[in-house]
């Protein structure tokens, strides 16, 4: 460490004078005292000497100038270190201790330079010399905070374009997933699904706690978020955990799950998010449902032909739907909990909280209104088709 700057041996006028003569002294002392105080600025990755030394000096001597004459401080070098420190990783503790030292450096120095410990003009420059510090460490922080910040938002649109890249179809570039997926930190290998998920609010955040209670389940995860969708991308080393995560979605996010089969290779991606769409929008709007890709294929069909689905729907259903809402709707229950009950009138019924004679005479009256016969196999599969069409797509 070197020796303290003081170079004066007679009491000036003022404790202040001349100590912009020994600021470039100052610093070097300052800089001395910081890293060995702090063996985390020997990190190369950190800040180097030179940084180290421009920044002391920049705010040695605004503190000092501001000290002197008593204006306003000039407080661009502050909030310039918290931006470098926040930049390179160093500690906002480090960045804190730093000023410190530099008020203690200070002070040492206004000391030597005054008549002794009882010079009047001491008191007020103690008060100045902290309040000065305590300000610039302050806009230091503050700077240091909104670094952080803007850091943080740095990463997370770098890593939401990785994210998206996984989902893109690299057939021509296969390198492309495979980097996205090592950056991740996600396997090149194992047991793979993509989900897809239709929040039942349009808007609605995941959960914070969903990738961590699907990694407890032993599936890692990555998900990209829009205003109406998110999609996820899940892996595991094994078929059964991620079963378990799959199966345990619904209970942790609010509204229409849709996977994909399951895949071991990432240049299945592309084909399984299609998958995973279609499988979300084969549930009900508005249910808090998983569905698996395969398991539903009549509503895939209908979702995947929508146009189609709903003309035939106007053909088999019109009548039904042309009546006012209240009757629409209590023929249309009628139906859907006949074929949910496999056809018992008694459990439909039950379902209902009604009499079995109104399930009948509801029936009868679609029967009456589309000439299709819930008893005839054909005329009931078309009413099944058209019944289903109109819960997927009649929103």
């Amino acid at each position: 460490m070197t020796a303290r700057p003081t170079t004066t041996t007679s009491t000036p006028a003022e404790p202040t004078a001349g100590l912009l003569d020994v600021v470039e002294a100052l610093t070097t002392e300052l800089v001395a005292r910081i890293t060995d105080a702090d063996r985390s600025y020997a990190d190369p990755g950190l800040l180097t000497a030179d940084e180290l030394h421009r920044a002391c000096l920049a705010n040695l001597t605004a503190i000092i100038s501001a000290l002197a004459d008593g204006g306003s401080p000039r407080l661009q070098p502050a909030r310039a270190v918290g931006r470098l420190k926040a930049e390179r990783g160093v500690p906002i503790a480090a960045l804190l201790h730093a000023f410190r030292l530099g008020g203690r450096l200070l002070w040492e120095e206004l000391t030597a330079r005054s008549s002794g410990p009882g010079d009047p003009r001491l008191h007020a420059l103690a008060t100045g010399l902290w309040e000065l510090i305590d300000t610039f460490s302050d806009a230091a922080v503050e700077s240091y905070r909104e670094t952080e910040v803007l850091l943080a938002q740095v990463d997370a649109q770098a890593q939401n374009r990785l994210i998206r890249t996984l989902f893109d179809d690299h057939a021509d570039n296969p390198v492309r997933t495979l980097t996205a997926l090592r950056l991740l930190g996600l396997p090149e290998s194992g047991t793979f699904t993509v989900v897809s998920i239709e929040p039942t609010e349009p808007g609605t955040t995941l959960p914070s706690t969903l990738t961590g209670g699907l990694l407890d389940l032993g599936a890692r995860s990555v998900w990209d978020s829009q205003i109406d969708s998110h999609t996820g991308l899940l892996s595991a080393a094994d078929p059964a955990a991620l079963e378990r995560a799959a199966a345990e979605l619904t209970g942790l996010v609010d509204g229409r799950i849709g996977l994909s089969t399951p895949f071991t290779g990432p240049a299945a991606i592309p084909g399984a998010l299609t998958e995973a769409r279609l499988a979300a929008r084969s549930a009900r709007p508005g249910t808090r449902t998983t569905i698996r890709f395969g398991s539903q294929p009549l509503a895939h069909l209908l979702v995947t032909v929508p146009e189609a689905a709903q003309r035939a729907t106007r053909q088999i259903l019109g009548p039904v739907l042309r009546l006012p809402t209240p009757e629409r709707a209590d023929l249309l229950a009628a139906l859907d909990a006949w074929y949910h009950c496999h056809g018992s009138t008694a459990a439909a019924a039950a379902e209902l909280h009604c009499h079995r004679n109104t399930v009948r005479y509801r029936l009868r009256k679609i029967r009456d209104l589309t000439g299709r016969d819930t008893a005839d196999p054909v005329q009931s599969a078309e009413l099944h088709l058209a019944l289903r069409a109109v819960t997927l797509l009649d929103h």
